[in-house]
């Protein structure tokens, strides 16, 4: 199998990249095709750069003050290298291990650049190491979940660790959405195993580290002699930045009863009896863990290769995180080689003698245990999993459409909002009689509401109506005034969303022009579905015509409601970039309203006064005042066009992008209409129109002469949309954590790229 795995291989720390290099290597030897996804986010690599580059402006040309800087840091460069050389030698080893040694892939900066690489894996494994530890991350980053790469590749945590006992609440949603992309999932610490228990109902193994997959003769293969002659103790300070004074006074002691000098990994003297100090690269570090007398070290990576070459030793416990040294050493029955202090150390040194053979009987259990996992995980058999929410709590199975309240013959169901301000069904248990219909009608894994493909179909324009000024009234090309026309001119209704008087966004139906006007324009807030699905089959039913317009998840909600065909029924999708919280946004309301002392008159997300491509949010209140604001920059319309607003099933969504659609006719706007119709173009707007079906067809006919249409494909007008599933970051956690305990302003301004300022530690 071609395997990927992503891990912390590029940390300048002994430990991080030697489970690299035995995970690799353990699945090379087992005839596997392994590399290590060269993922170097500066968040990490920055933490151990030999030097960071200045950005002094020395001219106010641009050219000219990057001449001078290039030349200034280049002058640093040999300066930092002269005055500190064993700190250079060090990460010119690390970076040479990692860039030849390991196998990697070509170089990703970003998440984006691994999303828009074109990586194909028969698996992918995350770990080991820390790599869901978002208080070291700042963040969480969806790679160290394999968010990325082909859809069926198997999806594998191997020894992922949290970094520390509970994941923070604040991530926790994150969490529970990427935990289920994975097939097969372990930890390599108890408690990381039972807080990611919580979070997912697939089973969560707790395995070795990598590196006891291994042998000690497949280290040998790249340990080096250490320049050291004689005896010795080796000393491992994992803290680099901080001294540990219980490692130095053990260390200090053992030296005196053994009588034997010490080797240590820190650049200064440190120990009255040294023989010196090792900063060189992983090849070297082997060696001189190997060939010592003694290892003492507060290092878990350490503590593991001490065992592997069967060498006496001392663990210090970790300052921040002692459990898996714990762990590791009562597994193996060595719990008295933890020690905290001179005062723990045993006056018989006999008491710390090591009897490796049954070391070795112990560990050959564990590694065979992780052998296990990941031969069970390799070979493990995708499975769907249909369970609705009703069946499995599950956030990202419910889009709140509502058809399991509208459909409950027992009114035992009501749409109750959560902390987001997302609603989702409830049942009151007195009223139900467990007919299951709730379960039937729900559109989640129902790819049967999806448009059956029609010879011909889809057929895509870019389009926009004739008449400017319907069009300065419309978000974009305005093909949505077109069909509501010929609907309201047949005598029929439209279903369409909507600001209420409190500026709530709701969907309703209108008869009239005057009251379709209200649906225009584009709304980027979750609606309350209205309990609307059983006006439109009354309507229906009564031989009206209807055109139902909105998200594709809600008008699967109303077929899978409606269980049947309709002649009349019309249905427009638009292209949807997510619902988001409707209590954020009346929160961000009532802010304003307080600032302006006055009620909310109109609220526009993309007022296009300055083109289309140069959006600006809009607000008029009552008492005449106008707020205008460019949207990039808006407070609100930052947050929402970053993706961190929505409903967490739009970072599920299955209605993306699909090709047949769900709706008759798919409306939205033409992105990148400059690169694949660019006579086309137009400031005003350009609409995408996919005519799904034939009765889509039907209505098309009725109004095309409206229209000024240009021909297109399907991939041409979705090579710039949203045909992707949205990525949930971890900042989308952060927010909403936030969302009742700090002020709506402070909040937003906090997570405004596009602005300074905000909160810190949030």
């Amino acid at each position: 199998m071609k395997i990927g795995i992503v891990t912390f291989h590029s940390a300048h720390n002994y430990g991080a990249v030697l489970q690299a290099w035995s995970l690799q290597e353990y699945l090379r030897q087992q005839g596997h095709q392994p590399e290590i996804i060269n993922l170097r986010l500066p968040v990490i690599d920055n933490l151990y750069r030999f030097m960071t580059k200045s950005r002094k402006k020395f001219f106010p040309e641009a050219k000219l003050n990057n001449l001078a800087n290039k030349g200034y840091n280049g002058a640093r460069y040999i300066y930092l290298r002269m005055k500190n050389p064993r700190k250079y030698e060090k990460y010119r080893k690390f970076e040479e291990f990692i860039n030849h040694t390991l196998p990697v892939t070509r170089e990703f900066r970003t998440f984006r650049e691994l999303l828009q690489a074109d990586l194909k894996y028969d698996a992918l494994i995350a770990g080991s190491d820390q790599i869901w530890n978002g208080e070291m991350m700042k963040d969480i980053s969806p790679a160290y979940f394999l968010q990325f790469g082909n859809k069926d590749a198997l999806r594998i945590s191997y020894a992922a660790s949290i970094g520390s006992e509970k994941i923070p609440p604040r991530f926790r949603l994150l969490f529970q959405r990427y935990l289920k992309e994975f097939d097969s999932i372990s930890v390599r610490e108890q408690k990381a195993k039972e807080q990611v228990e919580e979070l997912t109902d697939r089973p969560v193994d707790l395995v070795a580290d990598p590196t006891f997959l291994l042998k000690a003769g497949d280290f040998d293969k790249l340990a080096k002699e250490p320049k050291t002659k004689g005896k010795y103790i080796y000393v491992h300070n994992v803290h680099l930045k901080r001294v540990d004074e219980r490692l130095n006074s053990v260390a200090a002691e053992m030296s005196r009863r053994l009588n034997l000098p010490i080797v240590h990994n820190w650049d200064k003297k440190v120990y009255e009896n040294e023989l010196g100090h090792f900063t060189g690269g992983i090849e070297e570090f082997l060696g001189y863990v190997k060939g010592a007398e003694y290892v003492i070290t507060n290092s878990f990576h350490c503590t593991a290769f001490a065992l592997i070459y069967h060498r006496n030793f001392i663990t210090i416990p970790h300052f921040s995180n002692p459990d898996r040294m714990r762990n590791l050493l009562a597994e193996l029955d060595l719990s008295g080689h933890l020690i905290g202090s001179v005062s723990d150390l045993p006056k018989d040194g006999k008491e710390l003698s090591i009897d490796y053979d049954k070391v070795e009987e112990k560990r050959e259990v564990m590694r065979e245990h992780a052998a296990a996992f990941l031969k069970k995980a390799l070979t493990f058999r995708k499975e769907e999993d249909f369970r609705t929410y009703f069946e499995y709590q599950d956030v990202f199975r419910c889009y709140g459409c509502g058809a399991c309240k509208d459909a409950c013959p027992v009114d035992a169901i009501h749409m109750a909002r959560d902390r987001e301000g997302f609603c989702y069904p409830k049942i009151d248990e007195q009223l139900c009689i467990h007919c299951d219909k709730c379960k039937k009608v729900c559109v989640y894994k129902k790819d049967s509401l999806e448009n059956k493909q029609e010879d011909g179909f889809p057929v895509v324009y870019a389009a926009r109506h004739k008449d400017n000024h319907v069009v300065d009234g419309s978000t974009s090309g305005a093909m949505f005034p077109a069909l509501y026309r010929e609907i309201i001119k047949r005598g029929g209704s439209v279903v369409g969303v909507r600001f209420d008087d409190d500026q709530k966004v709701v969907y309703d139906v209108a008869d009239t022009e005057e009251g379709c006007q209200a649906f225009r324009k584009s709304k980027y807030i979750f609606a309350d579905e209205n309990s609307v699905k059983p006006k439109v089959e009354k309507l229906l039913k009564e031989g009206k015509y209807v055109l139902f317009s909105g998200t594709p998840c809600q008008i699967a909600g109303l077929k899978s409601y409606l269980g049947k065909s309709y002649a009349r029924l019309y249905t427009v999708e638009l292209i949807c970039h997510g619902a988001g919280s409707p209590k954020l946004f009346e929160k961000y309301c009532a802010y304003m309203e307080k600032k302006y002392k006055s009620r909310i008159k109109e609220f526009q997300f993309r007022n296009k006064f300055k083109g289309v491509d140069d959006p600006y949010i809009l607000i008029e209140f009552e008492s005449g005042s106008v707020f205008v604001e460019d949207m990039k920059k808006n407070d609100f319309g930052s947050i929402y066009r970053a993706l961190r607003i929505q409903r967490p099933s739009c970072y599920q969504c299955e209605y993306v992008g699909r090709k047949p659609g769900v709706g008759d006719i798919t409306i939205g706007d033409y992105w990148g209409i400059e690169e694949e119709h660019p006579k086309f173009a137009d400031a005003r707007g350009i609409s995408l129109l996919k005519i799904n079906t034939s009765r889509g067809m039907e209505l098309f006919e009725a109004v095309k002469d409206e229209m000024k249409l240009q021909r297109s494909t399907y991939e041409q007008a979705y090579s710039h949309n949203y045909s992707k599933v949205m990525t949930m970051m971890g900042s989308r956690s952060r927010v909403m954590y936030h969302i009742d305990d700090v002020p709506v302003e402070d909040l937003l301004r906090t997570f405004n790229d596009s602005k300074k300022g905000g909160l810190k530690g949030l």
